[in-house]
């Protein structure tokens, strides 16, 4: 019988290269005390009454048919703590990309070919917007031609059923426009209102991302102009340059 169970449990985690991810942030990484204080109530948050009963109400609406496996849970909990700790209280944003959530929170894998997959981590962000926790958004950047670092933000239904107050966000949020203020005046700089200060913080990530995008593009097409003038003649690359 035990050898049953046991091979029966080695079918089912097939299906996962990471049955138990665990969030790990990266080497020297440090947070708000806010942003730990909602980590700790975020552990094992699926095995919780809170969460079956969004299940229950997403279900009630035709968003979801049933809840969801225990390795989507077990996804969704490293997810939240990686969520949590990546969290700005000012701008109400996660402040990180999808694939270094993924990667962070042992949802990446990666094929023999080198092919990165964060699946586990999008099917988890998926979940938890529909059930009205976050919202999730993507947007495509023409300009740079790839996608830029995806909106995730907390609703007031996620720190409800984390047992935070409203008035513990709102003073996290005063406690961010203090520090930043503070920063700006070491700089020689005018403070700022907190609206200003929001609006701020939303394009910088943006404007970095695509600042580092334009740049990689620009070093591949020096790269390819180099690679195919490798086999020219200097006389054909003077004459190229003088036209």
């Amino acid at each position: 019988m035990q050898d049953g169970v046991t091979d029966l449990q080695q079918t089912y985690y097939r299906q996962v290269k990471n049955p138990n991810p665990v969030f790990t942030p990266r080497k020297g990484a440090g947070t708000l005390k806010f942003c730990e204080k909602l980590m700790e109530k975020a552990v094992g948050f699926t095995s919780r009454f809170d969460f079956a009963i969004h299940v229950a109400h997403a279900r009630s609406r035709g968003l979801r048919r049933r809840m969801p496996p225990v390795l989507r849970r077990r996804a969704i909990d490293a997810l939240l703590q990686g969520l949590c700790f990546h969290y700005d209280p000012l701008a109400n944003r996660v402040q990180c990309s999808i694939t270094t959530l993924a990667i962070e929170c042992g949802l990446a894998t990666e094929s023999g070919a080198g092919k990165l997959s964060i699946t586990r981590a999008t099917r988890a962000l998926t979940f938890l917007s529909e059930l009205g926790l976050i919202t999730y958004q993507t947007e495509y950047d023409p300009l740079i031609g790839c996608y830029i670092p995806t909106d995730i933000t907390f609703t007031s239904a996620l720190f409800a059923a984390l047992d935070v107050s409203e008035e513990a966000v709102a003073a996290a949020r005063r406690s961010r426009v203090e520090w930043e203020n503070r920063q700006r005046k070491k700089q020689g700089l005018d403070t700022l209102g907190m609206d200003e200060l929001i609006a701020k913080a939303w394009r910088f990530v943006r404007e970095r991302f695509r600042s580092y995008q334009t740049e990689l593009k620009s070093r591949g097409i020096k790269r390819a102009r180099t690679r195919r003038d490798a086999g020219r003649e200097r006389q054909d690359i003077v004459t190229l340059v003088k036209r």
